[in-house]
């Protein structure tokens, strides 16, 4: 059986995964800016092919020249969903994959919660047709926002916390950031459940991970993205 890698390029990380005997390990998480450097020192030899979703275009080319094989996943090739968009192009590496693995996790209509640079909710119907997103900033870019646009600001972390509302402005902001999101997530949730009552949802990744209890999902796979790298990777090399 071949020995390959999964790579998942994103805006703010780059996360990368082994896949040996079917099962995937030694996953591996880099900023993204810092990429290609932290790239050139992984030991490659004993992979021969190498799976990608990429929503950042410039960093493509890093894989030029390498003598293995090489496969981006795209509306085009990703297996066991269609895309139901007006211009499927559009639509980011990271969410076909996260909705290609949600579909074969539930064969059924479910939402798809990943919370990185974007929050983002897919939508994708019994079927396995891909009928459209929520696209919402992420919780860092609101903080960085509330920075760079006010004059008395700092970049705080939002914080887990029971409080109804902070008594500084740190605790402030990372209580309003906190609860906030859940309260957006939340929200969402109700209104997708008041309107199709067999949906099912299912977050991943770190960034849903730390609302986690207080959010009302069904599932929790935190290794979505790379479920759904592997099944593009599968599929490839059935054939």
């Amino acid at each position: 059986m071949h020995k390959y890698a999964l790579i998942d390029i994103g805006n703010t990380n780059v996360k990368l995964a082994f896949v040996d005997d079917g099962i995937i390990q030694n996953k591996l998480v880099f900023e993204t800016e810092k990429f290609i450097e932290k790239f050139k020192v992984i030991n490659l030899n004993e992979i021969s092919h190498i799976f990608i979703s990429s929503v950042v275009p410039e960093l493509n080319r890093c894989f030029d020249n390498m003598k293995k094989s090489i496969y981006f996943v795209n509306f085009q090739n990703i297996p066991n969903i269609k895309i139901g968009l007006n211009n499927p192009g559009e639509l980011g590496a990271d969410l076909i994959v996260n909705a290609s693995a949600a579909y074969d996790l539930t064969k059924q209509r479910n939402l798809v919660i990943d919370h990185g640079t974007a929050l983002t909710f897919c939508h994708i119907d019994n079927e396995g047709k891909y009928l459209g997103c929520l696209i919402f900033p992420g919780n860092h870019i609101a903080s960085q926002s509330l920075a760079q646009f006010t004059s008395k600001l700092d970049y705080y972390e939002m914080k887990d916390t029971n409080k109804l509302y902070g008594v500084n402005t740190e605790d402030a902001i990372g209580t309003g950031l906190f609860k906030g999101y859940i309260h957006v997530i939340n929200g969402f949730i109700k209104e997708f459940k008041d309107n199709y009552k067999d949906i099912k949802v299912i977050g991943t990744g770190n960034g849903v991970r730390i609302f986690e209890k207080y959010l009302n999902l069904d599932i929790y796979e935190e290794d979505l993205t790379f479920k759904g790298l592997n099944l593009f990777a599968q599929s490839i090399l059935i054939n």
